[in-house]
């Protein structure tokens, strides 16, 4: 293959690839949108609102007992790792 083609064909790709980054970064910027709320006028507004404060901290309270459930079973899982120089019991004790 001929330099001039080799390098040629270099250049598409950079400009291929150029391209490919600035649609990326058109597309990629997107503001996400605000909450409106509860309006005043909606009737049972104070119910809406209890219940969603509700929910979020249901949400917390799971996600907290998640990560507690990970951290036991990280825990298990390094005392097994740990504990393996053990022998064990069924092995005859060593003469003194």
């Amino acid at each position: 293959m001929t330099c001039h083609k080799r390098y040629k064909i270099q250049k598409k790709v950079r400009e291929h690839h150029r391209k490919l980054r600035k649609e990326a970064k058109k597309r990629g910027h997107k503001k996400p949108r605000k909450d409106p709320g509860v309006p005043n006028s909606a009737p049972f507004k104070e119910a809406l609102l209890r219940e969603a404060e509700l929910r979020k901290q249901r949400l917390e309270e799971l996600k907290q007992q998640q990560k507690l459930d990970r951290q036991k079973e990280l825990e298990k899982k390094r005392k097994l790792e740990t504990n393996p120089d053990i022998k064990p019991s069924n092995v005859e004790p060593m003469e003194k």
